[in-house]
């Protein structure tokens, strides 16, 4: 008791205390500390400036662990001896002999293990009636989110965890002086907006790497809050409603201790997505200024990738977004593929990862090819990566099939090399069949622009693989948008193909009404293609007269157009 009273005579104007004695750990075992359960609360009442303590201990590699970690403690005496501190200190705070503001951290009754309805618990009805109210209306109730989904998933020293419900927590709030008030306030809210889950990934140099995630259960917590509030959302001022998301990377318990931003991320689909259901007052300014790194983070967002390869599914996600978004240029590219990137999203590819995973790995393949040179691209090949594009082209749905024909069209595009092989590998058939199903204009773009790239290049594709087409292309012709039209035109104008087959599917009287169409460059690229066609065949003059092509001509020359294109109308005179 003297060495008590000494400590607290000499560190009297201390703010912050952490109390490890309270929990050992043995094994997978933990157990509670008799004397410091029996001694804590005289000790804290000491202290006259305390404004927060950490009761808790440190496990066999030197972490912090609470009790509040422990959701099955099948120790009656650990159990009681908890529930004799947690009434220790709600009598301490009903006779002021804590500070009125001190905010306890570590702890939660015991009796929430388990148990689904425990309204009679006294000792939590006890610690709502008297603990501060700004901590009791963040206190963790039954059926709460519980932070800690998987091993990488940071825990933070809680409020109390209870074993009532939100319902039974608020009415006691409400008849507490001040408690209505602090029911319609925004700070709840605000709490609940920064304990996003926080996923500490360290590499290997110890430097780490946050990542924020909020779940279904995040999300209904604060829409209650909301409700609870009455809160206009949109009335929130912009800059409080940042600085509570990012106070879901403070390290510790400490709400100011924000890691460096190149350290932090939110992906822009989550955060649009707080924007969208919560209706928070936040752009995508404020994504680009607070939540997003940049290509110096290329490494650390590999590295994850690495480590979450079978792992947590929305971290992947948001990484391989992120990777999306830096891919954009040669040198970023070549380091991606350094750091051995390329097996790594073909790994993505395979049909055992859900969709959503598939998808962002093909878009950043789709970037790898776009910005890449044709050593990328080869590079790409060497890891077998067309054969599985081409497989789930086949077996994806429409959305999914969509981004990896586009990844499979910037591969075909950079040699006639990598096209052949796309043909090689069969892309045509399941092709035309996400063609032939879908009635959606944007796979009709996506398909046409893939034809067009397929029929491209010198010395041009083998007939015999591309000939499937000719006659989708024939109806592709028919739709009203300009980004069809031009592909498909590109396709027929680049592809020599046969004029009968060409003749039989009715182009021609199509590509000569295409020469009146409201585009400009829809009128060009028809043009081309009727030169291209007639002149490799002069058999074809005849029929595209019969279609009145010399007045479809007349009438694109009085429109001043392109005047190279003279040659065209002089073949065909």
């Amino acid at each position: 008791s003297s060495q008590l009273n000494a400590l607290a005579s000499r560190f009297r104007d201390v703010r912050e205390i952490n109390i490890f004695s309270l929990l050992r750990q043995e094994d997978v075992r933990i157990n509670v500390d008799r004397n410091t359960v029996t001694r804590a609360t005289l000790f804290l009442s000491r202290f006259n400036e305390l404004k927060k303590v950490f009761l808790g201990g440190r496990d066999s590699i030197g972490d912090t662990i609470g009790f509040d970690e422990y959701e099955h403690v099948n120790d009656a005496q650990n159990e009681k001896l908890v529930i004799n501190l947690m009434d220790q200190i709600s009598d301490a705070f009903q006779c002021n002999f804590l500070p009125k503001s001190l905010l306890v951290l570590g702890l939660r009754c015991p009796s929430r293990s388990g148990v689904q309805d425990n309204s009679s618990c006294p000792t939590c009805q006890l610690a709502c009636q008297t603990w501060p109210l700004e901590h009791v209306i963040n206190f963790n109730n039954q059926g709460s989110s519980q932070v800690g989904k998987d091993f990488l998933c940071q825990r933070r020293p809680n409020c109390l965890a209870v074993c009532l419900t939100r319902d039974q927590i608020e009415s006691i709030i409400e008849a507490r002086p001040g408690g209505h008030d602090l029911l319609r306030s925004e700070s709840r809210f605000l709490y609940l907006l920064g304990q996003g889950s926080r996923y500490d990934i360290y590499f290997d140099d110890g430097t780490p790497f946050y990542v924020i995630q909020f779940f279904g259960e995040d999300f209904d917590e604060m829409e209650r809050a909301i409700k609870v509030a009455e809160l206009d959302v949109k009335k929130l001022a912009r800059e409080d409603v940042v600085k509570a998301l990012m106070r879901s990377f403070a390290r510790g318990d400490d709400p100011d201790r924000i890691p460096l931003k190149s350290q932090c991320y939110l992906s822009r689909r989550m955060f649009m997505y707080l924007k969208k259901r919560l209706k928070l007052p936040i752009y995508e300014e404020d994504w680009l200024d607070y939540f997003v790194t940049n290509k110096q983070n290329l490494p650390q967002i590999i590295k994850v990738l690495k480590v979450e390869r079978s792992g947590n599914i929305m971290i992947q996600v948001d990484c391989l977004f992120l990777l999306s978004q830096l891919l954009v240029d040669v040198p970023t590219i070549q380091q991606a593929i350094d750091m051995g990137i390329l097996p790594l999203l073909v790994d993505f590819l395979n049909p055992q990862n859900k969709l959503v995973i598939m998808v962002n790995a093909a878009k950043a393949v789709y970037k790898i090819c776009i910005y890449g040179t044709v050593a990328h691209a080869q590079a790409l090949m060497e890891t077998g990566v067309i054969p599985k594009l081409v497989h789930h082209l086949s077996l994806a749905d429409e959305v999914v099939a969509q981004n990896i024909a586009l990844a499979l069209a910037s591969l075909a595009s950079k040699s006639t090399f990598c096209r052949d092989a796309a043909l090689r590998a069969e892309i045509m058939p399941p092709l035309l069949r996400l063609l032939k199903s879908s009635n959606q204009l944007s796979t009709m773009q996506t398909v046409s622009e893939v034809i067009a790239t397929l029929c491209q290049g010198d010395p041009k594709p083998d007939f015999a693989l591309v000939e499937p087409c000719l006659e989708p292309l024939s109806h592709l012709l028919l739709s009203d948008d300009e980004m069809v039209l031009k592909n498909s035109c590109s396709a027929l104008g680049i592809f020599c193909c046969s004029s009968e087959y060409a003749i039989g599917v009715g182009i021609y009287p199509r590509l000569v009404q295409l020469l009146g169409h409201s585009s400009e460059e829809v009128q060009d690229d028809a043009l081309k293609t009727i030169r291209c066609l007639v002149g490799r065949d002069k058999t074809l003059i005849q029929p595209l007269i019969s279609n009145e092509v010399l007045s479809s001509l007349m009438s694109f020359m009085s429109s001043c157009l392109a005047q190279t294109q003279i040659f065209s109308f002089q073949q065909v005179g």
